[in-house]
């Protein structure tokens, strides 16, 4: 299992149906050699479907999967040599660790020396050394994984897919899992598409992620440019948490820069996604966490251009390290603001009155309205 540069995947106008039903709608997407990419949406976006396409377990309707420049699209899924971690590990519980680790190697003729080798060398790797002689029955789940991964690993796989592999584990041996399977996806060099329906698991591995919806790609970029420049409201709803405010287009301020005006009189300026249109129906999107309390110091560095609003304290919630508030802002819809806590923080109690305040490079404006 020698460290080497993984291969560009490329895929070009590939669509899937089942029947009258179209999984996948005609996804061009190119991976760089060495790029951990995710492909994130809910169930039924087709991200899984487009992962067993270029595993070759479904076969693509239409459109070409190219693997370094080679055509994979009619190659079947044993001769394409990738490598495969799945939810559920799939490990033989007939046979050992070692046995299933050298499983694919006996398959492709490794020796045995070169086989011991491998093995040892996969669950070094994984942090399971020594562990060859047990039965996937005698490990615990996160060791199953592990065991799954190395599996994946042993025989040099220029392109590792992983289907959800850490949703069977519990919040901290998968969040452990998540920076494992990174360090060594770059100590190999390896090229990952890994498939997750878990936004914060998506950021925290990914150099770029592929939001999916209905079959297609809604964007793609790195986890920082999807989360501050979402280009639709899909994206703001389902990357993180975003509050959206029904609005009207009143003006052009130079640039993407727009002027807006909510139903209850309430004036705001933010940044257009993609080309608006004075007097129409538009959408705004707020993270929490963009959201100050007016009199806190913070308030003061975001300039005299700030957005503002003033409203009631309809609930309060402790979270820890921030408390959340979800303010009423009359007709003007409900908002949820994330305070971090902090020494010498005033927090505000239910039924108080509240001013917030919050820049207009942190409010993204989407044509249309979903009302």
């Amino acid at each position: 299992m020698t460290a080497s540069s993984g291969a560009e995947l490329e895929l070009v106008a590939v669509s899937k149906t089942f029947g009258a039903v179209l999984a996948v709608d005609d996804v061009s997407l190119t991976v760089a050699s060495g790029e951990f990419l995710t492909l994130l949406g809910p169930s039924g976006s087709g991200k899984t479907t487009t992962l067993m396409m270029i595993a070759g377990f479904e076969s693509a309707t239409a459109g070409e999967i190219l693997l370094g420049g080679r055509r994979l699209t009619h190659v079947p899924s044993y001769r394409r040599n990738l490598g495969m971690v799945f939810q559920h590990y799939a490990l033989f519980p007939h046979m050992t660790v070692y046995d299933n680790l050298a499983f694919p190697l006996r398959t492709r003729g490794v020796t045995r020396a070169e086989t011991d080798r491998r093995v040892e060398e996969a669950l070094a790797r994984v942090r399971l050394p020594g562990y060859g002689a047990r039965f996937p029955a005698q490990l615990s789940g996160g060791q199953q994984q592990r065991v799954a991964l190395a599996r994946a690993l042993v025989y040099g796989p220029p392109v590792l897919l992983m289907d959800e592999p850490l949703g069977a584990l519990d919040k901290k041996l998968r969040e452990q899992m998540q920076l494992e399977i990174k360090h060594i996806q770059r100590e190999l060099r390896l090229t990952v598409i890994y498939v997750t329906h878990d936004q914060e698991e998506a950021l925290t591995m990914s150099d770029r992620v592929a939001v999916m919806q209905g079959g297609r790609i809604e964007q793609v970029g790195g986890p920082a440019e999807l989360y501050d420049r979402p280009v639709s409201r899909f994206v703001a709803d389902f990357l993180g948490e975003s509050n959206f405010l029904e609005a009207v287009a009143v003006a052009a301020e130079g640039g993407e820069r727009w002027r807006c005006r909510a139903a209850g009189g309430l004036e705001f300026s933010g940044i257009a996604a993609s080309p608006l249109e004075a007097g129409r129906p538009v959408t705004a999107a707020i993270r929490p966490e963009k959201l100050v309390q007016a009199e806190d110091a913070g308030a003061a560095a975001l300039g005299a251009g700030a957005n503002g609003c003033k409203g009631l304290v309809e609930e309060v919630i402790y979270v820890g390290d921030a408390t959340r508030y979800r303010v009423g802002l009359g007709a003007d819809g409900v908002v949820t603001a994330k305070v971090t806590n902090r020494a010498g923080a005033r927090p505000a109690d239910a039924g108080s009155a509240i001013a917030l305040a919050w820049s207009p490079e942190d409010t993204r404006i989407f044509p249309g309205s979903s009302a």
